[in-house]
């Protein structure tokens, strides 16, 4: 039995948990809290603090993840979604896929060739989103950059692994191309600049915030989908 709830036992603890008007409306409140924690976090990462990122998915794993033991079963974890009982029939806002079905869908490249990084990713976030159930959206390999990887693996690792909300030594293996993305646009200067160039010239400068900028992508897409169905 693996780290997710299956729709059985996600049944199995809707029907066996006694969860009372008074509970129900403390979940409902802190979805709200949580929703407000979600965008202030974005608002802060669009002013240029690109490390809230792994805050949107702390976020975000706390809104979605459940977990239980691999042996018993029993919930390690139960997210607000779950406890809400709203996880079976949710639909999600999801930024659409277009022909070319890879990272430009979510998207888009920067660049500034005065800045130390000169090439970056920024996240779509003037798309029109289509409607998807929400394991789809939770765990397709919808995301494709050098390797393919759904929100769910992208989300928790940055908030169990990369500082959301813990830190771990070693990171997994996607992760760590999403952080040095040469599977994208590099650039590679060989420019005359009044003082020291603000970054190494012959050398090909690839961006550095995919995780962080897809992260972003996502909480769009949340706080698109909070407002179209009335989750606030």
């Amino acid at each position: 039995m693996g780290p997710e709830m299956s729709a059985r036992q996600w049944t199995i603890w809707r029907m066996t948990g006694d969860v009372d008007e008074a509970t129900n409306a403390r979940f409902r409140a802190e979805l709200r809290k949580q929703l407000g924690f979600l965008g202030r976090t974005a608002k802060l990462f669009d002013e240029g603090h690109e490390d809230e990122g792994v805050r949107l998915a702390a976020v975000m794993r706390v809104l979605f993840h459940d977990t239980f033991h691999p042996k018993t079963g029993k919930p390690n974890s139960i997210s607000l979604l779950t406890h809400l009982g709203m996880r079976e029939s949710c639909t999600m806002l999801t930024t659409p896929p277009t022909q070319l079905a890879d990272w430009r869908d979510f998207l888009a490249v920067k660049i500034d060739l005065n800045s130390a990084t000169p090439s970056s990713l920024v996240p779509r976030l003037d798309l029109q989103l289509i409607e998807i159930p929400f394991t789809t959206w939770w765990d397709s390999d919808s995301v494709r950059a050098k390797a393919s990887v759904s929100r769910r693996r992208l989300i928790t690792n940055a908030a169990n692994k990369d500082g959301g909300a813990h830190v771990d030594r070693k990171l997994e293996r996607f992760y760590e191309e999403l952080m040095h993305a040469n599977w994208s646009l590099g650039i590679t200067g060989n420019l005359t600049y009044d003082g020291p160039p603000p970054f190494e010239q012959g050398v090909t400068q690839y961006p550095k915030n995919a995780h962080l900028a897809l992260l972003r992508q996502f909480a769009y897409e949340v706080l698109a989908t909070a407002e179209r169905f009335g989750w606030f």
